[in-house]
């Protein structure tokens, strides 16, 4: 499947934040989790561009990177439990990781949900909304968004149209409120976090997630450190195929030996 690169082009650019992830001056009441993000999910084949290579993880890949966490002892955990780890409220496991995905490619659901299922990790989706039941050629649909819920993945809001939130003429509750109205509307539950748009936010955009009932948001990408102050711009990581910057995004060494095994759990 090829998708359009016309909005991937910003994304393309955010891809050397990757170089972040060390974060030397932390602030000292900062969490090292790693909230990584994808997007299309799908074998790579010919006549892709360097974008579209650089943000459609191959599925074997997506598969090592997976059981990569399962058979090293990470944690998967939700951003809810992020949050209340930031407000001091619940500790955190130990090597907690958040996975999210972008957007609602129907490729997320062909290819990252089985192996995401069979190895007993939870993910967030994060949806906008006005394509998905429409075009089924390039995105989900509702019923599949129902099933991947009941499977107990986390569904999110990306907005209506995927616009730059951070342009003046956005009618921003439309796109943050509605869109939160429309997978209540479809899946009976109400999304508790959004996603930005390009990770582009503002003031502005903050106070409509935060007033239209969200717990928080997740910006894009800026690197694996968080503060209770960042609940509404929380940080993050593009995921490539680059195995080596994945292993570095979780703070890892190269692996030199086998890992003990052990089954993933999610929390």
């Amino acid at each position: 499947m090829t998708i359009s690169v016309t909005w991937f082009v910003p994304l393309f650019a955010a891809a050397s934040a990757l170089a972040q992830v060390a974060a030397p001056h932390a602030p000292s009441d900062s969490l090292r989790v790693p909230i990584l993000v994808y997007h299309s999910v799908a074998p790579h084949h010919p006549g892709q561009t360097a974008e579209q290579r650089q943000l459609d993880v191959d599925t074997s890949v997506f598969a090592e990177q997976m059981s990569y966490l399962a058979d090293h002892q990470f944690n998967v955990i939700s951003l809810s439990r992020l949050i209340a780890a930031l407000d001091g409220s619940d500790p955190l496991p130990d090597r907690a990781v958040v996975i999210t995905f972008d957007d609602g490619w129907e490729n997320q659901f062909h290819y990252a949900f089985p192996i995401l299922r069979r190895l007993g990790l939870k993910a967030t989706f994060f949806v906008y909304t006005k394509p998905i039941g429409r075009d089924d050629s390039l995105y989900m649909n509702w019923s599949q968004l129902r099933e991947m819920q009941d499977a107990g993945m986390i569904i999110g809001s990306h907005s209506r149209t995927h616009p730059m939130l951070t342009d003046a003429d956005v009618a921003l509750r439309d796109e943050v409120e509605m869109s939160r109205a429309d997978i209540q509307r479809n899946l009976g539950t109400t999304p508790e976090f959004f996603a930005y748009p390009y990770g582009a936010w503002n003031a502005a955009a903050a106070d409509a997630v935060r007033a239209a009932g969200y717990r928080g948001a997740r910006a894009y990408p800026r690197g694996p450190w968080n503060t209770s102050g960042d609940v509404y711009s929380l940080r993050s990581i593009l995921v490539t195929d680059d195995m080596g910057a994945f292993l570095r995004a979780l703070g890892e060494a190269l692996v030199t030996e086998a890992p003990k095994q052990r089954p993933a759990t999610s929390r």
